[in-house]
């Protein structure tokens, strides 16, 4: 039994670092930061999972799904909850496995370098004043530095350097990046929140 009393996000000094930062830059009137997290990390999981499902009911992807209990309390009452994980999906040839995964990064790319336009376009609309620039700066390294991680991935898809895993029980195929010896699934370094 798994047991969750705050979210998740202040577990991590660097996530809640980075949640002041784009508020932060929100009030001085650099808005396409906080846009970008909400798009990539609400929206574009919601139209990827969207996508998977489809695919599913087509036939054409085989969705492994994981199980778990949990026990939320909300308000101080215990609830019990039971939760249903996406994993990474299986597609019958590497080929299309390949080409699902090439398109969700390449989508993943047009959105980040959508916000770090409209991040310039916000920085040249402001008079900057130095800390005006400085947060613009910063925040301009803040997207840029995922906006490399997805370069890499679809290079990475690209030249083939991931590894493919066939499973025997539901005859598909799975992507995995190996990365300094840690493995993480394809679908988790796509949909992956810096």
């Amino acid at each position: 039994m798994n047991y969750q009393t705050t979210t998740l996000w202040f577990y991590s000094p660097y996530h809640l670092l980075l949640v002041v930062a784009v508020i932060a830059a929100t009030f001085l009137g650099l808005t396409a930061p906080i846009l970008y997290f909400l798009v990539i990390g609400l929206l574009f999981p919601v139209l990827v999972s969207m996508r998977l499902h489809i695919l599913s009911e087509n036939g054409k992807a085989t969705l492994i799904k994981e199980r778990e209990e949990w026990m939320v309390y909300v308000q101080g009452i215990p609830v019990h909850e039971t939760r249903a994980s996406l994993k990474n999906p299986c597609f019958s040839t590497p080929e299309r496995l390949r080409q699902f995964f090439m398109r969700g990064f390449m989508a993943r790319a047009l959105i980040q370098l959508a916000a770090i336009a409209m991040l310039i376009d916000q920085a040249r609309a402001n008079p900057l004043v130095s800390y005006e620039g400085l947060a613009a700066g910063t925040m301009l390294v803040l997207l840029l530095i995922p906006l490399y991680r997805t370069a890499r991935a679809i290079s990475d898809v690209h030249a083939g350097k991931w590894a493919l895993q066939e499973i025997d029980a539901t005859t598909g195929y799975q992507a995995y990046f190996v990365d300094n010896k840690r493995v993480k699934t394809a679908l988790d370094r796509m949909l992956a929140v810096p």
